[in-house]
């Protein structure tokens, strides 16, 4: 409900926020806006990439595991994946679903797989594709990812990059400002 009220009324809440950041912060405004929007852009291309990453190398596990559909638990495993915390979920499944039908092994190689490689991907490929859109440094998107994550839940999987990176911003400014 609230996304169709920005939608609605988001040029005008723009304008508005534009007017009111210019009053605090001056000409330098514009790039602190510049910079929300060019995060937040970053955090979706990252959750997307991070998501079809880990649907690919999950599915590769699910062959090697000899599931028969692969490609179709590697697609809800990336679905599952756009949900923070949510991945074990696609490859414990199919762990149980091998373990049910007797493979033993395969089924404790999938759960390996999934809790040591899969799950993993996810705190170190999101961090590089939203830094690597911008110029903020990895560690300081890793922490706001993760601090993010564990302060706002899923929200702050948006909001902990996006704060971190106006900051950077406002950091980067001032020090450009200080006398020698």
């Amino acid at each position: 409900m609230i996304l169709f009220f920005f939608y609605r009324d988001g040029v005008e809440i723009m304008k508005q926020l534009r007017h009111v950041l210019a009053k605090f912060f001056g000409n330098q405004a514009h790039q602190y806006i510049h910079a929300v929007g060019m995060t937040t852009r970053a955090v979706v291309y990252g959750v997307l990439l991070t998501a079809l990453a880990q649907g690919f190398v999950a599915g590769l596990g699910y062959w090697v595991g000899g599931l028969s559909s692969p490609v179709l638990f590697g697609m809800v495993t990336a679905m599952l994946a756009l949900i923070p915390f949510c991945t074990p979920i696609a490859w414990g499944a199919a762990g149980l679903w091998l373990l049910l039908q007797g493979e033993t092994g395969a089924a404790i190689g999938v759960w390996l797989w999934g809790a040591l490689v899969v799950s993993q991907m996810d705190n170190v490929f999101r961090p590089i594709f939203i830094s690597s859109v911008g110029s903020i440094p990895f560690l300081l998107v890793l922490f706001g990812v993760l601090g993010g994550l564990l302060a706002f839940g899923l929200v702050g999987l948006f909001i902990g990059p996006i704060v971190l990176t106006v900051v950077w911003a406002v950091w980067r400014e001032w020090t450009t400002h200080l006398p020698s």
